[in-house]
């Protein structure tokens, strides 16, 4: 198994975990989000929806904007790519929070929507109990 699909197995497994502990919402892997307002389709490694936005939630897409978009680093070399034109679509649709995790650092940046633009941040709003750690090879 690759460090991103370890990252991404891991992730999922504690997000999951979490939402159903605290009964906050749904984690889902890889689901088509489309935000029509600003006409973007994209598919993050994994979304989250407050439960009490779970209406956005369909079959085979989440049609509306998640609270939380987790992107996961494939190789070093798409890590500018994440950092750069994808934080800006997810800034440009709203979504709160954006994080972005590193196997390769083994690290996982965390980033919360301010003033139409993302700021780094040490504790998830939507998370903020959850401790997360990427694991070693």
């Amino acid at each position: 198994m690759s460090q991103r699909d370890l990252a991404f197995v891991h992730l999922l497994t504690e997000l999951t975990h979490y939402a159903r502990e605290n009964q906050s919402g749904t984690v889902l892997p890889r689901m088509l989000v489309c935000v029509h307002e600003k006409a973007v389709a994209v598919i993050p490694d994994i979304v989250f929806v407050k439960r009490a936005r779970s209406g956005i939630i369909q079959k085979t897409r989440i049609c509306g904007v998640p609270d939380l978009v987790v992107e996961i680093v494939s190789h070093p070399s798409h890590r500018d790519k994440l950092l750069g034109k994808k934080k800006e679509t997810y800034a440009r649709c709203t979504v709160p929070e954006f994080w972005v995790a590193d196997p390769f650092e083994k690290t996982v940046r965390k980033y919360v929507l301010n003033e139409g633009g993302y700021q780094e941040t040490e504790k998830s709003r939507l998370f903020p109990d959850l401790q997360v750690q990427l694991p070693d090879r």
